[in-house]
């Protein structure tokens, strides 16, 4: 019978913890890749069909545990086109369904998003409120890396939002509200998504702004 000594038992331990890290690493990148490789794109919009979507543009994910996540899609994100910051609820705090919840930066002008849900906000994300790091977290990667806050929700009434293909025959319909406001109201022609006005918060009056923001984002 051969003993192990401690240093041969550690070494494999240490063997057999590595290769479960690894592992573990392994997982998380498929999941990220097989998420990313699930965005679709609707009239030059991405949108998730693992997501429910809510008429202000944010969307929320469930997490399990009662709690889910909460960000801004990618039509309200470029429909400011160049957001500097933001207010996010505070750990603890109570949001509720079609009620402010962020306040946006937008250099010259600002914006409200509305909360999805009703709930406890138990985290937030501070990679967003510390600077520097959001514009890349949110315009790059408004569905991952850019979530805004998280929830512990009494409810599941969230599942009643858009999701799947009921959410892109929505955001159909929006990116046409969208062409037809800038073309008939702001003066300009948004099509496919790609053609919006550049930094509209420096180019468009106050009044154009307001037009804007309060028809997709629905807040005063």
């Amino acid at each position: 019978m051969v003993l192990m000594t401690p240093v041969v038992l550690a070494y494999g331990v240490l063997l057999v913890v590595a290769f479960g890290l690894w592992l573990a690493g392994r997982r998380l990148y498929r999941a990220a890749r097989d998420w990313r490789d699930s965005l679709q794109t609707v009239d030059g919009f991405l949108l998730h069909p693992g997501l429910h979507y809510h008429a202000g543009h944010t969307w929320v994910m469930a997490l399990g545990g009662g709690t889910v996540r909460v960000g801004i899609d990618d039509f309200g994100r470029k429909i400011v086109d160049g957001i500097r910051g933001m207010k996010l609820p505070s750990r603890g705090s109570k949001v509720v369904e079609g009620e402010v919840a962020v306040h946006l930066d937008c250099g010259t002008r600002h914006a409200k998003l509305l909360s999805p849900v009703d709930g406890v906000v138990v985290e937030v994300n501070e990679a967003l409120v510390r600077g520097g790091a959001l514009p890349d977290e949110v315009e790059q990667d408004p569905y991952g890396k850019g979530w805004l806050f998280t929830v512990m929700v009494p409810d599941r009434r969230f599942m009643r939002l858009p999701t799947s293909a009921t959410a892109r025959e929505w955001l159909k319909w929006e990116a046409d509200r969208l062409s037809l406001l800038m073309h008939r109201e702001l003066g300009a022609l948004a099509a496919d998504g790609g053609d919006l006005i550049s930094k509209p918060s420096a180019t468009l009056s106050e009044e154009q702004w307001q037009a804007l923001t309060r028809t997709f984002f629905h807040a005063a």
